[in-house]
């Protein structure tokens, strides 16, 4: 009879601790106020909420919606955002969010010289929560003596917690593959289409890392070279080129003023087919970053990063070198090691600011052809002045002067650059 009577109370008590351990809520309802062209579906599938959606604790329904409000705010996407939480009963939560639409539609010219391409002229249109959908259309195309070129992009497109990025791409142009004397025997113009998509998926909710999936497709259809030259013909690649990209990415890098905070990592390997001659180009790649501000006037940062050609070779291989013009590196593998300082000068009352960045940069890029022993280093130093006016927070200017160590050659880059 007392063990009947334990067993009762058991049951009539287990009940009563799993209701008071319970902490899981459920959304039930959802009201939006929506200033603005923003489609209410786009904006809880972006916030990835629904009625009816269960989660662990109060805590981890709000940490969701605060990381992604944070999120489409730094996307200036909206003016405003406003969002509260009424657990009083967590069977049923009320999620209350209020926003305002901002002005999304951005041209910007594009002027830039450097000593590679020359004077460079453009313009580039991007179109920020196109059609209220929340994600990012934009087109860019530019001329210069050497290239032109135009490109289309649709972007952040939500497929659930995945981010998928579309585009398009044709150029007109002169490749180039350079020797460690600052030759360039490698020479020919083409015409080039390419086609390709990245699909960004979080490792978990929260987390900061993410995979990247990214198929490719190029055709170079027309191309003009001295068929006399013996060694153009391993690395021109007519015809259709499948490819496709993966690796892991993780990116916690902020803005504080004008300077940078925190580190980014990538790892990728990248394939491309070149079904004109059987070539097929297969690497690792890895970079690190790292910014740390000290104080309201001074930044140290360092980039650490290199690859590793399983099949064919790296191309452009200095554009890890400021300094070094892209394509005077290419081969079979290479570290790369860089080291600047980021000074602001002063501050011109209520008109702009002025920083000095000096750098180092070194690196090995072995190449079969080219490149091994002492001749794979690569060396330079230099300097960028970057210029950010009060008046248009968006735009800066920068100088970017480089000495190519090696070659004795020196690289010149006056940009516009525009942040979103």
């Amino acid at each position: 009879m007392r063990f009947k009577a334990i067993i009762t109370y058991l049951v009539l008590i287990v009940p009563i601790f799993t209701a008071f351990a319970d902490d899981t809520v459920v959304i039930g309802t959802i009201n939006t106020e929506i200033d603005g062209n923003t489609h209410r579906n786009a904006l809880l599938k972006e916030l990835r909420i629904e009625e009816g959606k269960e989660f662990s604790s109060i805590e981890s329904l709000s940490h969701l919606v605060n990381s992604r409000a944070n999120d489409l705010l730094q996307r200036r996407y909206f003016k405003e955002f406003h969002w509260d939480i009424n657990a009083d009963n967590p069977k049923a939560v009320i999620i209350d969010i209020k926003v305002v639409d901002s002005f999304t539609i951005l041209p910007r010219p594009m002027i830039k010289y450097s000593t590679d391409l020359g004077l460079t002229l453009g313009l580039r249109v991007d179109y920020l929560n196109a059609f209220g959908t929340l994600t990012d259309q934009k087109i860019k195309g530019y001329w210069s003596p050497n290239e032109i070129m135009f490109e289309a992009n649709v972007e952040k497109i939500r497929l659930g917690p995945m981010h998928l990025d579309t585009n398009f791409r044709q150029f007109n142009g002169t490749t180039r593959y350079g020797d460690p004397s600052g030759n360039v025997p490698i020479s020919y113009r083409n015409d080039t289409s390419e086609l390709s998509a990245s699909l960004s998926i979080p490792l978990g909710p929260g987390s900061p890392w993410s995979f990247l999936f990214e198929p490719l497709l190029t055709w170079l259809y027309d191309y003009d070279y001295d068929s006399s030259n013996n060694l153009i013909d391993e690395f021109i690649n007519p015809g259709f080129s499948p490819g496709l990209n993966c690796g892991f990415e993780t990116d916690q890098v902020d803005w504080i003023g004008n300077f940078r905070k925190g580190i980014y990592f990538d790892f990728m390997n990248n394939n491309q087919w070149y079904t004109g001659t059987g070539r097929i180009d297969s690497f690792l790649e890895t970079d690190f970053k790292a910014y740390l501000p000290l104080g309201s006037w001074f930044e140290i940062s360092g980039r650490i990063g290199g690859f590793y050609a399983l099949s064919g070779v790296r191309k452009d291989a200095g554009d890890r070198l400021r300094g070094v013009v892209d394509y005077m590196a290419w081969g079979e593998w290479g570290n790369f090691l860089t080291f600047q300082t980021n000074f602001k000068l002063f501050h011109a009352g209520k008109l702009f600011s002025m920083h000095l960045r000096p750098f180092v940069d070194i690196g090995y890029v072995y190449s079969e052809v080219f490149g091994n022993g002492p001749q794979a280093w690569e060396y330079c130093v230099g300097a960028t002045a970057m210029f950010y006016f009060d008046a248009l927070p968006s735009l800066n200017l920068n100088i970017d002067w480089g000495w190519d160590l090696k070659r004795n050659m020196p690289e010149l880059i006056i940009d516009t650059v525009q942040f979103l």
